[in-house]
């Protein structure tokens, strides 16, 4: 049996204020945790209201929830040494940020994802 040996979850929000020294941008709003609580926490969430999906990323399903302006992924990866990782993503979009577009947004986190994964021995 593996483990579960890396947990990541990363949340996307939309600014809610401008900051003079930079544009708002979801960029700017990327928060990476590691913990297995809001990892289990989000997929018991995900798991009853599994929401509409999307679209793909690779094999990443990205998944509108019902009710509210938000999308997610849950995805897990086989490591090395018999690790296995857990991935979640939650992205927060509101009316600030009408021209975010959750594909492009999973992209990227995709690609941080996969090169944080390429550090792991």
């Amino acid at each position: 049996m593996t483990a579960i040996t890396h947990v990541y979850n990363y949340t996307v929000r939309c600014p809610h204020y401008k900051d003079n020294d930079q544009p708002a941008s979801w960029l700017n709003h990327i928060e990476i945790n590691q913990s297995c609580e809001i990892a289990l926490n989000r997929i018991t969430k995900w798991h009853t209201d599994s929401g509409t999906k999307l679209a793909e990323v690779g094999n990443f399903i990205i998944r509108k929830a019902d009710g509210e302006k938000a999308y997610f992924v849950v995805q897990s990866d086989r490591l090395p040494r018999d690790g296995h990782a857990l991935v979640t993503f939650k992205i927060l979009l509101n009316d600030c940020c009408q021209d975010a577009d959750p594909i492009e947004i999973t992209k990227h986190l995709v690609e941080d994802y996969q090169q944080r994964l390429a550090k792991v021995d």
